[in-house]
């Protein structure tokens, strides 16, 4: 029995390019919690690596009378508060090295993140998971998850504690008093 002949591909070059993504803007929502370091760690690597813009936002949920009276509207000092954090952190980690914006917006988180997305043109939001990604946390329908959903450009959801590819330990170093 002989063999049929081998059959070799062609090859074909690609168009070498210095870069294939374009990044000019970050969204990074934050909550101020515990997870909020590796979100800014992240996003400070991939902001140094495309010398992108990145956004920081907080965004502050109304309590329940609050909501039903002005589902938009929050306690000044709320926002007074979360402007002055997200600047202290984006003092700490970076400084001046990056340019950053900072919002604070009142609301419904998933609601206001991707309108902030659309706003400003993002070309990326990179937010960090609360809860295990996955069969479980997908069922979870968390904010992160309706982010991916609907969002109007890519979504890297950073699980907290993980294993991850940013192997920086400054940003931590930075915010721990």
């Amino acid at each position: 029995m002989e063999k049929p002949p081998f059959h070799q591909h062609e090859r074909r070059s690609m168009d070498p390019a210095p870069s294939a993504m374009r990044l000019r803007r970050i969204l990074v929502p934050v909550d101020l919690g515990e997870t909020t370091i590796e979100a800014l760690r992240y996003a400070a690597a991939f902001a140094r690596e495309y010398k992108a813009t990145i956004t920081l936002l907080h965004v502050v949920k109304p309590d329940g009378l609050e909501a039903e009276r002005d589902p938009s509207g929050a306690p000044d000092d709320l926002v007074e508060t979360g402007e002055c954090e997200l600047r202290r952190l984006a003092d700490a980690i970076w400084g001046d090295e990056i340019v950053t914006d900072i919002v604070v917006a009142t609301g419904e988180p998933c609601r206001q993140i991707i309108n902030e997305a659309k706003e400003t043109a993002a070309d990326m939001i990179l937010m960090a998971s609360h809860s295990p990604v996955g069969a479980w946390g997908l069922v979870r329908r968390g904010t992160a998850t309706k982010v991916v959903r609907y969002a109007p450009c890519p979504v890297l959801v950073v699980r907290p504690f993980g294993q991850g590819f940013i192997g920086d330990g400054a940003a931590k170093r930075c915010v721990d008093h």
